[in-house]
């Protein structure tokens, strides 16, 4: 379904160029030449999204009071504010009276579209974590029996409540976000949406709107848009140098935000898939910023070391995936043979497969508890083999591993590029990238 824009100048050749901008994104559009119109137009056409004008000619409203407007009759819809005499304190007094963003006239087409598209899937975050909180849906995550897991349960909420930076490290897959998922939901700043800054598809572009301390960048800026929240700065280990060098600029100098009204309070978490301390000798990360992050650290154990964890994690995605309406439970054989596998994919490989398990015996689960008894024909013997071979370097083998993963997720949603996005927890944009970088042509798959 396309996202509808709102679109509000009173200069008709403004909203013509906007309109000719979106539509060839697929984005549906509607245009207002006065703040009458715009009313009717956003009780009549419910936009995903609003572009507002401040300074508006003929009309009852100024740009400023139909924010307000706006506001009242739906806070939900993001609203951009657009004007060719943009000034500091203009934006400031934008984002404080609810926009998402400040764009100044004359603007670049292509951050038009990002900007849009940024604040249509924020905006649908913001109602996912409103509905799983009136949900109660605040099941942990942190499953298992392990020593490891044991002594983490006892010590989560004291580090979910300390101020201390926390560095989240362990392999790929090996739930490394659900963990700064869990201390998000037990912090001071649970009642708020996480922000997670992926710094594996992060651009120069990105780079400059979420590092940048300027009016024009107010509500992009990474530690602005994460106030009163937790930041969640995940693969920190792909961070380029320069990037390092403007977050550890921003981690030594909150003051500089100061002069936009804004106090800088936030739960700082970082995760990385490698040594970070390895990283360093290797001067391929700043040993500042390492000091910086690493004041709390958690380092969590592949799934093989903790073996304890796995029938637990079995357990608990097998009734996640049922939406925990029956109880499902697996047959001691079919415990054996998934406690002997090695899952070198992780916590995350368990996952995808407990949920293939449960769509293969879909008919057999009933409304009373259902036992699994036999697993998937091709996976029967999981434990006697891995699918891949170990004769080949390491980036090969990883490129057909990842080859293998995307075309798997592909097939398994039907080629919907944003079920694959959720599924995988990448952002669109990286997902497009990765793909072709994979030589995977999604139309062709």
């Amino acid at each position: 379904m396309n996202n509808k824009v709102l679109i509000i100048d009173d200069e008709k050749d403004i909203c013509f160029l906007i309109s000719e901008i979106l539509n060839d994104q697929k984005f549906l559009t509607k245009s207002a030449l006065n703040s009458k119109d715009a009313i009717k137009f956003f009780n009549d056409f419910q936009p995903d999204l609003v572009i507002l004008d401040v300074w508006l000619s003929n009309s009852d409203l100024d740009g400023i009071q139909l924010l307000k407007k706006f506001k009242q009759l739906n806070s939900s819809i993001p609203i951009i504010i657009i004007s060719g005499h943009g000034n500091i304190d203009m934006a400031v007094n934008c984002i404080k009276n609810g926009a998402y963003d400040f764009l100044e006239k004359p603007f670049n087409s292509e951050k038009l579209i990002i900007l849009s598209n940024r604040a249509i899937e924020n905006a649908k975050l913001i109602k996912e974590n409103n509905y799983l909180k009136k949900s109660n849906n605040t099941k942990s995550e942190i499953v298992g029996e392990s020593k490891f897991i044991l002594e983490i349960k006892k010590n989560l909420k004291k580090i979910s409540q300390s101020n201390s930076r926390i560095l989240i490290t362990g392999a790929i897959g090996s739930g490394k976000k659900l963990f700064a998922k869990s201390i998000h939901n037990l912090s001071n700043y649970k009642d708020s949406l996480a922000n997670i800054l992926d710094f594996s598809s992060l651009d120069k572009d990105q780079m400059s709107e979420v590092f940048e301390i300027n009016y024009k960048s107010i509500n992009t800026n990474i530690f602005v848009n994460s106030n009163k929240t937790s930041l969640i700065c995940e693969n920190i280990n792909k961070s380029s140098l320069e990037s390092q060098k403007k977050l550890l600029f921003l981690l030594e100098n909150p003051e500089k935000l100061e002069g936009y009204n804004v106090h800088i309070d936030l739960k700082f978490i970082s995760l990385s898939s490698e040594n970070l301390s390895n990283l360093v000798d290797q001067n391929k990360f700043n040993k500042d910023l390492y000091y910086r992050l690493n004041v709390i650290p958690i380092h969590i154990p592949s799934i093989k070391d903790r073996r304890e964890d796995i029938i637990p994690l079995c357990n608990y995605f097998l009734n996640k995936f049922n939406n925990y309406k029956t109880k499902v439970f697996l047959s001691k054989n079919a415990q054996n043979k998934l406690e002997n596998y090695e899952w070198p994919g992780n916590v995350r490989q368990i996952s995808n497969y407990i949920e293939r398990i449960l769509i293969l015996n879909q008919n057999m689960i009933s409304k009373s508890d259902t036992e699994i008894t036999k697993l998937p024909e091709d996976i029967e013997q999981i434990s006697a083999k891995s699918q891949y071979k170990f004769d080949s370097g390491i980036k090969e083998a990883r490129e057909k591993f990842e080859k293998d993963y995307f075309l798997s997720q592909i097939k398994r949603f039907n080629g919907n590029i944003s079920k694959i996005s959720e599924f995988t927890g990448m952002e669109r944009t990286a997902l497009y990238r990765k793909l072709k970088i994979l030589n995977i042509d999604i139309n062709k798959t």
